[in-house]
């Protein structure tokens, strides 16, 4: 019975230590939770667990702790414990941070059923965590089709044990080939809190060798951390933060300025105005810009001051210089409510970049980027995988290398404070890109031909930033256009040419490394080409001025003719539109009027000719057809002469009229109505028409013989097939000398005059049936021999041509 009771003793004092043992760890659990000193609250949670692995609250108080100290794999551990707890509902929330902590981690896929399952089981429940879920649901969709299309030619690579630590790296800039970065590596000596607490500093580092402190403690105020450099364009000042612990976690910082000494020396540290430095305020992460459009500095700064969207927001604020300070502007088109920091802003590209909890992104924080257009930002833009990872990714700057930049992670990879945790810290890594800067040709071409188009001159537009001056070049000697482009902007090319119409284009340049090279093509349409006419005397084949010349737009009718007039030169110019056509007349005193029909094709520019060439009034009526009725004058003769004029035989011939249209309509009696009226159409507009010019021509060649012109005048004689050869000769002959007994008798033989003093002189070139057309019937009988069509335009005589 003794034994009992002292085993019941010894029993109730264990239970009695071990509560008072749980009750210390919990103790200091919440002590170092309050502090922020997740480290600590998620091992004394873990502690706890080892008294009661069940307890459902221990489980979510580690599962939260770890979260809170980015051991994500652990939590999501936790968390998972949680859910599947018989207890599980005393904590609604847990399915949502579950979800975080897959996202966090990459796992897409279980962090949306986790949102879901929260969704369905707490539907109602916290507004704000269902929309969360909602917007952390849909970027989980996004970050997978990320992840698939990765961004090429950009490689990360995490610098070495040498740069980074187990705790974070951070703010890094290249500088004179020197890696500057700051580091939270120190112990803080002057502080008394347990655990131990660290500081940053500036470390500066060559060829990624062992770190240096860039300054020496003495410039520092002990206690404090020293931070975030960043430096003028002539590297002669720089801007720093010293911040204070507010806790384990937490700091305050404002900002500083120095002028740079030497490259390890500043002068003492000025903090800035209050306007900048607001009072109660964290003012940190500094990156000063030059832009030279408006020959200002500008300095990017996170604060959580009043007026800004929620949480940390990027601000900025004009320097002058004179080191004045305007007041701070918050990034309002880029800042959410959520945090917004790490700025870094891209001189060349005109590019902001910076990182955000706000928009849509792979997980933790991502870098985005957005480009400065009239004062006001373009919509952010996510740089995608692998420089975001599903981590938290910040502090991206690129170097003045353009293909180098860097950027501070704690992506998988990064060193952990310890190994069991999995936790903390930011470390550095090189982000290797192609270069931004692209090879842009542009190419003119004529639109119609696809021709090359030399002469043309071609502007370029940078439309992220519209105020800029565009560059314009001109070339005279080829249609190729040569310019540099950065990466990721928007351009647009105009290429204009006289008498042509504009083309433009738009074009997206694309990320770093997607093309090396671009090439555009530009097509102008001709608006006017030019006319150049040409005029000559067609008997001579000189040069004839004083041409009255007419241009008509048979295309457009609206337009009236243009009639001009060179009394000094051969040369009358016009503009023409390109495919249309035309109606181009000459005309003077003393010459037959002349023109063509010609198209302007859609493909002409720059000068075309068009030659005129007027003969005098007497030429322009040749050729002068006149013909005979059939075996006429004098039938069934061999005679070569003939006492008839050409008049005598034509009046009998018309009269005939009525005999040769009732033979050919029993001839077309099975043709097309169309050929039915053929033989009215040859009397009236052939052998009337023909006739009634010769009387003309006779009136007009009296009067240039009175002027003393010479001429010699050729007849050519023709005859249908009826007859044999011999025979047609004589007939042609005949008709021949019926045209020259014309030329004897008209005007009561006025002419006769110049033909015996030589100045008219009358020649021929008969040719019988040798010329005839296959296909005329020859047969006595057959009335297609004399009644058609064809076989009436053999019998006659010609004047073909005139010698002056």
């Amino acid at each position: 019975m003794k034994s009992y009771f002292i085993f019941i003793f010894f029993l109730m004092s264990f239970i009695q230590t071990k509560s008072q043992s749980l009750s210390s760890i919990l103790e200091v659990a919440e002590k170092s939770k309050a502090s922020k000193n997740y480290y600590d609250a998620y091992k004394k949670y873990q502690d706890a667990l080892e008294f009661e692995p069940n307890n459902i609250n221990f489980l979510y108080k580690t599962a939260e702790a770890a979260r809170l100290l980015e051991a994500f794999k652990q939590s999501s551990e936790y968390y998972d414990a949680v859910l599947k707890h018989e207890n599980n509902n005393l904590y609604p929330n847990a399915a949502f941070w579950l979800g975080q902590m897959k996202q966090i981690q990459g796992d897409y896929t279980n962090a949306i059923f986790s949102y879901k399952v929260y969704q369905t089981e707490h539907a109602g429940e916290d507004a704000h965590l269902f929309a969360m879920a909602n917007k952390e649901i849909l970027a989980c969709e996004w970050a997978m089709e990320q992840v698939k299309n990765p961004t090429k030619g950009v490689e990360i690579i995490r610098m070495n044990d040498l740069i980074n630590s187990p705790y974070s790296e951070f703010a890094p800039l290249l500088l004179n080939e020197q890696l500057i970065y700051s580091s939270l590596r120190f112990e803080n000596l002057k502080s008394e809190f347990l655990p131990k607490r660290f500081l940053s500093s500036i470390l500066f580092s060559d060829n990624e060798g062992t770190p240096i402190k860039l300054l020496p403690d003495s410039f520092g105020i002990p206690g404090l951390n020293l931070a975030h450099s960043t430096y003028n364009k002539s590297n002669t000042k720089v801007y720093f933060t010293i911040c204070e612990d507010l806790n384990d976690r937490d700091k305050r910082c404002d900002l500083f300025v120095s002028n740079v000494i030497s490259n390890n020396n500043w002068s003492p540290g000025i903090k800035l105005p209050d306007h900048i430095n607001k009072i109660g305020f964290t003012n940190t992460q500094p990156n000063l810009a030059f832009v030279p459009e408006k020959n200002s500095e500008i300095l990017y700064f996170v604060s959580n001051r009043p007026g800004g969207k929620g949480g940390l927001d990027i601000w900025y604020t004009y320097v002058d210089t004179l080191g004045n300070y305007s007041e701070p502007i918050n990034c309002n088109d880029i800042n959410t409510i959520m945090d917004d920091i790490s700025p870094s802003y891209h001189e060349k590209t005109k590019t902001l970049y910076y990182s955000s909890k706000g928009q849509l992104g792979m997980g933790g924080f991502d870098i985005y980027s957005a480009k400065e257009v009239n004062d006001h930002w373009t919509i952010p833009k996510n740089l995608g995988v692998p420089i975001n990872s599903s981590f938290d990714d910040v502090y991206f700057t690129i170097t003045y290398k353009d293909t180098l930049a860097f950027l501070a992670s704690n992506r998988t990879g990064a060193l952990f404070l310890d190994d069991a945790s999995e936790a903390c810290c930011l470390d550095l890594f090189k982000v290797k890109m192609q270069s931004c800067e692209i090879k842009l040709e542009a190419l003119v071409y004529n639109y119609y031909s696809k021709e090359e188009l030399p002469g043309a001159t071609v502007t370029l537009i940078d439309m992220d930033q519209p105020n800029a001056k565009p560059t314009i070049i001109t070339n005279l000697n080829s249609n190729n256009f040569s310019y540099t482009i950065l990466c990721d902007k928007n351009y647009k090319l105009i290429a204009s040419k006289p008498d042509f119409t504009l083309d433009s284009l738009t074009l997206y340049s694309g990320l770093p490394g997607e093309f090396p090279t671009i090439s555009k093509k530009l097509f102008l349409k001709p608006t006017l080409a030019k006319l150049d006419v040409l005029t000559f005397n067609r008997n001579s084949g000189m040069p004839l001025n004083g041409v009255t010349v007419v241009l008509i737009d048979l295309d457009d009718p609206t337009r009236p003719p243009i009639t001009l007039r060179n009394d000094s030169a051969n040369l009358t110019q016009f503009n023409l539109i390109p495919c249309h056509k035309y109606e181009l007349t000459g005309s003077k005193e003393d010459f037959a009027s002349t023109g063509i029909n010609f198209t302007v094709d859609c493909s002409t520019y720059g000068t075309i000719t068009q030659k005129l060439y007027l003969p005098t009034i007497l030429f322009g009526f040749l050729p002068v057809s006149l013909y005979f009725d059939n075996d006429r004058p004098d039938p069934s003769t061999l005679r070569l002469k003939t006492r008839l004029s050409y008049n005598n035989t034509y009046n009998s011939y018309i009269k005939k009229k009525d005999l040769f249209l009732k033979n050919y309509s029993i001839i077309s009696m099975n043709q097309p109505d169309s050929l039915k009226n053929g033989m009215d159409d040859f009397f009236e507009n052939e052998v009337k028409y023909e006739h009634d010019k010769f009387i003309k021509f006779l009136a007009v060649l009296e009067k240039d013989l009175i002027k003393g012109k010479v001429y010699e005048i050729f007849v050519k004689g023709y005859a249908s097939p009826l007859a044999k050869s011999d025979y047609n000769y004589n007939l042609s002959q005949r008709r021949i000398a019926s045209i020259y007994n014309e030329f004897y008798k008209y005007h009561n033989g006025i002419l006769n005059k110049y033909i015996k003093n030589g100045q008219l002189k009358l020649s021929q070139k008969p040719f019988g049936e040798t010329t005839a057309p296959a296909g005329i019937s020859d047969n006595k009988q057959d009335l297609r021999s004399v009644f058609t069509i064809e076989a009436s335009r053999e019998r006659r005589v010609e004047i073909i041509e005139i010698k002056e």
